[in-house]
């Protein structure tokens, strides 16, 4: 078992593993680990075929991912069947309150998928809301960065965390509601970030760190002080969430002032689609039946989180007046 479980993941406290100590939590899973054997894994779910998968392929690797609903009447509640058949290999058994992990102990390790697709799964099941996000905090109060993979996400956080950032969340947010406010709470600290973006924050041992997996030039690093960042464990309530929009070149408008980086607020219509293209899970959110509902907790949440685009200039001699002009926002 990798020891991170110890710790809570975006509010989630897994039993009887974490310990609670110096944290807060909100809801608790008890959770179990087996070990998989591979003679039986592709036979794993065979009685039916899966209600949603999800492939990923590149050149030096191929990753699937799928959901099998199990639905039988013995059951209380439903099963759902996660199968990640990529660098690792395994299977989450999610239930009400419980997740059962059998996971092949070669590969990349259980806690790489569990941290996001996971977990989100649990929580979306359970109505919070999760999205392809990093989260930072920012004195009292906490934000978020929202763009598809390899378009700035994880190069931004690096650069804001020169100034009084610190992470709270790597690749998923998951937004605890309470009334008309959102609490984000910390994950694990870790993240995955690809080597240019460790220089950004000048990381001198790069060729130290464990890659994510063999095939994927992405690298594992611990967020603290000696790694170049500070780290968040407290919850913090959500201000902001800025739509990456990275462009090689801004089309000025007369409203605009700069030449570099851009920030406007969305309309709520237009927020709620980039926050739908956005989500941790892609398209299973049909086959859960979840679409319409988190359709409308979408539309609640633009009603009562400020959702910006930024527009910036690619180039790492940008970063530095992208950061200010983010902090200008914060602070107005």
């Amino acid at each position: 078992m990798n020891l991170l479980y110890k710790i809570p993941l975006h509010g989630i406290a897994c039993k009887p593993f974490c310990d609670l100590k110096n944290h807060e939590i909100k809801h608790s899973i008890n959770i179990n680990f087996s070990e998989l054997n591979l003679n039986t894994f592709n036979n794993s779910i065979k009685e039916k075929a899966p209600d949603w998968i999800m492939e990923d392929k590149g050149e030096r690797y191929q990753s699937i991912v799928s959901l099998t609903i199990n639905q039988q009447q013995h059951l209380q509640t439903p099963q759902y069947l996660l199968k990640i058949d990529c660098q690792g290999k395994g299977l989450f058994t999610i239930s009400k309150n419980n997740i059962d992990v059998s996971w092949h102990n070669q590969g990349t390790d259980s806690a790489h998928y569990f941290q996001t697709i996971g977990l989100a799964l649990w929580l979306e099941l359970n109505h919070i809301l999760c999205i392809h996000a990093n989260a930072l905090a920012y004195k009292e109060h906490a934000i978020a960065f929202v763009a598809p993979s390899r378009t700035g996400k994880t190069t931004l956080t690096a650069e804001l965390c020169k100034s009084e950032f610190a992470v709270m969340t790597d690749d998923m947010m998951a937004l605890h509601q309470e009334d008309k406010d959102y609490i984000i709470y910390p994950s694990w600290p870790v993240a995955r970030m690809w080597p240019e973006t460790l220089e950004i924050i000048d990381n001198q041992n790069t060729d130290e760190l464990v890659k994510v997996h063999e095939s994927f030039a992405k690298k594992i690093i611990n967020i603290n002080k000696s790694s170049g960042f500070d780290f968040c464990n407290q919850p913090k309530k959500l201000k902001t969430i800025y739509i990456l929009n990275r462009v090689e070149e801004i089309n000025k408008n007369n409203d605009e002032t700069s030449n570099v980086c851009n920030i406007t607020t969305l309309s709520s219509a237009e927020a709620v689609i980039l926050l739908i293209q956005n989500s941790i899970l892609g398209s299973a959110y049909k086959a859960l039946s979840l679409e319409q509902q988190r359709f409308f907790k979408l539309t609640e949440l633009v009603k009562n989180v400020k959702i910006n685009k930024i527009t910036y200039l690619s180039g790492k001699q940008y970063l530095a007046e992208v950061r200010q002009t983010i902090i200008n926002d914060l602070e107005n």
